[in-house]
């Protein structure tokens, strides 16, 4: 029998795939801010199994240790459907072999949605995220109300440049998924795209409540709260990003950053009384 595929899995899994989300918004957000603060992404980790998750784009699958390039597991195993073969070659760092099952198994089966989500995942980690919208969009139409197909979809629309309709989408799977803290991440991420800081800090703080440990969610909400010149609550935002991950490699940035904020506004000299001749 074919392995199957836990979709329930898919949303447990964004507990642990969060970090990796939040390591690519932050990159972004400093770049696209051109701030004075710079976050190196940490590495990301394997996949957590032979489901490709919803960020599975932006993890570097690594060899099983009973598989060589020369045998894949897909190859050991010939009983397996194409579906299961797609996700052994996806988790053994075969890219183009899980690619390839995974278009045999919506050949096979089109109202597969699961195999349909899986491809468009592979093509946005093939750098071809333009395909696979209408892979998640097929996925969609057969199981429309399950988050992590929308929660791909979303972030293909964003990797695209289709703001509006990635944060709609989001926001759709934040209604099927509201205890999600990867979903108000990624959100606030694309609203701060949008440049709607308002929206993308009301994300940034759900997000933060559910998740209040993450220090890189309150460097983010910091930036927008700088965006909309609010520098006291950067401050803040910055002062517990602190707290949280003091030994940080630009732990000295961020307290020169917080000085710079708290600083006290020199005043004004009044203005003296015009020249002669200068008035009309």
């Amino acid at each position: 029998m074919a392995p199957v595929v836990d979709t329930a899995a898919m949303a447990v899994s964004s507990r642990r795939m969060v970090r990796i989300s939040a390591a690519i918004g932050i990159a972004f957000v400093l770049i696209v801010g051109g701030l004075w603060v710079t976050r190196p992404a940490p590495a990301p980790p394997p996949p957590p199994g032979p489901v490709v998750d919803p960020l599975g784009s932006r993890r570097q699958a690594t060899a099983r240790p009973d598989v060589t390039p020369e045998r894949p597991a897909e190859h050991e195993r010939p009983f397996v459907e194409p579906a299961g073969a797609g996700t052994l070659a996806y988790g053994a760092g075969n890219v183009a072999g899980a690619l390839e099952q995974f278009k045999a198994a919506v050949a096979k089966n089109p109202e597969d949605a699961e195999s349909w989500s899986n491809l468009g995942q592979v093509l946005v980690k093939l750098n071809r995220a333009p395909e696979a919208l209408a892979c998640f969009e097929r996925a969609i139409a057969i199981i429309p109300n399950r988050w992590a197909y929308r929660f791909n979809l979303a972030r293909a629309l964003s990797v695209v440049g289709r703001l509006d309709d990635a944060v709609a989408q989001y926001r759709r799977a934040q209604d099927l998924f509201p205890g999600d803290y990867a979903t108000a991440f990624n959100l606030a991420v694309t609203l701060h795209k949008q440049g709607n800081e308002a929206s993308a800090v009301e994300q940034y703080q759900k997000a933060i409540a559910l998740n209040p440990d993450d220090a890189s969610f309150r460097m983010a909400l910091a930036l927008s709260y700088e965006r909309l010149q609010k520098p006291a609550e950067a401050a803040a935002a910055y002062t517990e990003a602190l707290r949280l991950s003091p030994d940080a490699p630009d732990a000295d940035s961020v307290r020169a950053r917080i000085a710079q904020l708290t600083a006290p506004t020199a005043p004004q000299a009044p203005a003296g009384p015009a020249p002669a001749g200068s008035g009309r």
